[in-house]
């Protein structure tokens, strides 16, 4: 008879509350939970379990992220929980495999259940309307806010660009600047080339996005210049 091995029983991606979670924001809190069993009615069982994550990547091969060892120790008809802490750093989908005594017992299939996948968090980017007719001399200030979608609070050390629209070419990055403590962002002087044959301009502000959240565009205004 072989010597007896902690049996592979199930596992889930759960919050720190213990509920089970398929989504989550980049820089959350997760765990990967794994139920295994002693099936042995007299003898007490000690092995090795791993539990490996990995990042899913769409072209490449699936890149290792974390691995945790365990030494589970069982008594006859019994289960044991293991609980492998995870902070996703990066917008991907992540799966997991588990070992125990170095065989692989069980890898989370593309299917069902879903992998977890962590997003970056939403933005809103919100200028001030200027007014509609400004002077060339000291041209135009553009003041707004960068807030997060979810709960409203200022988005600090953001990068903001000022873009002028154009038809048949690519929107033109004419001034930019970076937001304050609570979000709030003051861009003076705002000029552009295409002031030189047309008085007018369509601009729009955007946030670039970061790690942590994704990129926001403001409405677009029109404003004339005076010379």
């Amino acid at each position: 008879m072989k010597e007896p091995i902690i049996q592979y029983k199930s596992s889930r991606w759960t919050g720190l509350n213990g509920e089970t979670v398929f989504q989550c924001f980049v820089y959350d809190d997760v765990q990967v939970e794994v139920i295994v069993e002693n099936p042995m009615r007299k003898q007490t069982v000690t092995n090795l379990v791993k539990v490996t994550i990995y990042k899913d990547n769409i072209f490449l091969p699936d890149s290792y992220v974390k691995r945790d060892k365990h030494i589970v120790t069982l008594p006859p008809l019994s289960t044991g929980r293991i609980t492998v802490p995870f902070k996703p750093a990066y917008e991907a989908g992540y799966h997991y495999e588990i070992s125990i005594e170095n065989e692989k017992v069980y890898s989370q299939p593309k299917g069902f259940p879903p992998r977890l996948y962590a997003s970056r968090r939403n933005a809103a980017l919100i200028i001030n309307e200027p007014l509609g007719m400004v002077t060339s001399n000291p041209g135009l200030t553009i003041t707004g806010r960068l807030i997060s979608a979810e709960n409203g609070e200022g988005i600090e050390g953001a990068k903001i660009g000022i873009y002028d629209v154009r038809i048949l070419r690519r929107d033109d990055l004419i001034a930019y600047g970076v937001t304050s403590k609570n979000g709030v962002f003051t861009i003076s002087d705002v000029k552009s080339k295409a002031l030189r044959w047309n008085r007018r301009l369509r601009i729009y502000a955007k946030f670039f996005g970061d790690d942590v959240y994704k990129p926001a565009v403001s409405n677009q205004y029109t404003v004339n210049f005076q010379k």
